[in-house]
């Protein structure tokens, strides 16, 4: 499948085809990816019901920037979905060619899906933070977009663990490894308080 498709400006069908198709991208790495932007949407959703509401016009400042980064990381997950199918045929490609090649091949094809956990980290923290602050009639929806954010970071972190083990610097692998059970900690930990948290205000 071509890496250059952009998914936002096609039919969502033809996302899910690519991805049921006999081909290797799009893969886990952008099913993990186009999770983290379903994720970022419907927070955004979320928020517009909130923002300009005379009820929280104490937070409006805060809620309308966290509503700019939910949509600005609305678009960096679409960007990382075709990211890491550029990734993984850069993988293939150097798999003719000398390690050294190889290894930058496999390095890239660890940062995106990295990247991906990254974000997803970044957005659920973000909904834990605002989780007090919205609307109680879309609290369940709130709740859906940290679940979904916290699975594109956990899913993500299966692509960056299979790439980890063709990586031939073995001390970089373990630093990296260490560092995705930091932020896949981090994640999980803001996610239950979002899906636990009581009716908010």
């Amino acid at each position: 499948m071509s890496a250059n498709k952009d998914y936002l400006s096609l039919p969502f069908r033809e996302l899910l085809a690519d991805l049921a198709a006999k081909t290797p991208t799009p893969g886990g790495g952008g099913a993990a990816a186009a999770a983290g932007a379903v994720a970022a949407s419907l927070a955004c959703m979320v928020l517009e019901y909130t923002v300009g509401k005379e009820k929280y016009a104490e937070h409006e400042g805060r809620l309308r920037k966290r509503l700019e980064e939910l949509q600005r990381a609305g678009e960096e997950f679409a960007r990382l979905l075709g990211e890491d199918m550029k990734a993984y045929e850069a993988v293939v490609a150097a798999r003719k060619k000398d390690a050294h090649a190889r290894e930058q091949a496999t390095s890239r094809a660890i940062n995106v899906p990295m990247e991906v956990v990254s974000l997803a980290g970044v957005l659920v923290a973000g909904l834990d933070q605002v989780k007090g602050l919205v609307n109680p009639n879309l609290s369940g929806d709130l709740r859906v977009a940290a679940i979904l954010g916290n699975a594109a970071a956990r899913s993500a972190a299966c692509t960056v663990r299979e790439n980890l083990e063709a990586l031939l610097d073995r001390k970089q692998a373990a630093r990296l490894d260490d560092r995705l059970d930091l932020l896949l900690g981090r994640a999980e930990r803001h996610c239950n308080a979002v899906v636990h948290s009581g009716t908010p205000i």
